[in-house]
C-alpha cells in the first residue's frame, strides 16, 4: 500500500512543530521519543517493509531519529542557552537570546540531511517528490518563527504552545480520517473535485483545532505546509 500522501505533508508539519518546540528549554531526547507513537509511523514502517522487503531500512531511519538526529541538533545549538529561563530576562535580552537560538537552529537544518538519504529507499517516486518538498520548506518554517527576534519561537516557550504540540498526533489523525481511499494511490497530478474538496475539509478541520488548542502560531507552519500541498495538485 501506498504511503498517504496528504498524511505525509501533514506529518512533516508535526514534526516540524514538535522539533521547534523541543528546541527550546526543555529535554530534547524526550520530545524526540515522545514521536514513537503517532500511526503515521506505523504507516511509514509498512511502506518501507513493502519496498525494501524487510524492517531493516525503517529500523535504521527511527535509530537514527531518536539518536543521531538530536547529537547532530545538540551539536549545532548551545543547549545551555536553550535551557535558559526566559521569564528572567528583560526584552532586550531576549532578543539577543533568540537571535542567537535563530542562528544556531538555522544551522542545524544540515543534520535532515543523512534523514533524507536513510528514509528515500522507503519511498516511491512521488513520495520523493513530497519528501523534497518538505524539507526544502524547512529553512522557510525557521526564517518564519525568527522574524523579529525570534518572535514566534519565543510563543513556543509558552505552556499552551507546549500543551498544543501534544494535541497534533491525535489532531492529524482526525482531520486525516475522513480522506477517501482513493487518495491514498491516486498521484497529486490527478486530483479532481472530490479530492480538493476533501485537502478542504482537511484544512478547516486543522484551522479549526489549532484554534481550539490556543497556540494559533501553529497556523502559520500549517498554512505553510497546506499551500506546498496545493502546489503540488491542481487544487485551488
Amino acid at each position: 500500500m501506498k504511503f498517504d500522501n496528504v498524511r505525509a505533508i501533514t506529518s512533516n508539519f508535526l514534526l516540524l512543530a514538535v522539533t521547534i518546540c523541543s528546541a527550546l528549554p526543555k529535554d530534547i531526547a524526550e520530545d524526540v521519543e515522545s514521536l514513537d507513537g503517532p500511526p503515521f509511523l506505523a504507516d511509514l514502517r509498512d511502506q518501507c517493509r513493502n519496498t525494501t522487503g524487510d524492517d531493516r531500512t525503517f529500523n535504521e531511519l527511527k535509530e537514527h531519529v531518536s539518536t543521531d538526529l538530536p547529537k547532530c541538533f545538540m551539536a549545532h545549538v548551545n543547549i545551555d542557552q536553550l535551557k535558559t529561563d526566559t521569564s528572567k530576562l528583560d526584552e532586550q535580552e531576549k532578543k539577543k537570546l533568540f537571535e542567537k537560538i535563530c542562528d544556531q537552529i538555522n544551522e542545524s537544518v544540515t543534520c535532515l540531511t543523512p534523514v533524507k538519504a536513510k528514509l528515500k529507499p522507503c519511498l516511491d517516486e512521488e513520495d520523493v517528490k513530497i519528501m523534497e518538498q518538505v524539507v526544502a520548506t524547512v529553512p522557510e518554517a525557521l526564517s518564519m518563527a525568527c522574524i523579529n527576534s525570534g518572535a514566534l519561537l519565543q510563543k513556543f516557550t509558552e505552556p499552551a504552545y507546549r500543551s498544543c504540540a501534544m494535541e497534533l498526533p491525535p489532531m492529524i489523525e482526525e482531520c486525516t480520517s475522513e480522506l477517501p481511499d482513493s487518495m491514498e494511490s491516486l498521484p497529486f497530478s490527478q486530483y479532481a473535485e472530490k479530492q480538493c474538496g476533501a485537502i478542504y475539509s482537511m484544512r478547516d478541520c486543522f484551522v479549526r483545532r489549532i484554534k481550539e488548542c490556543g497556540a494559533t502560531g501553529y497556523m502559520d507552519f500549517f498554512i505553510l505546509f497546506y499551500r506546498k500541498l496545493l502546489a503540488l495538485t491542481p487544487c485551488k
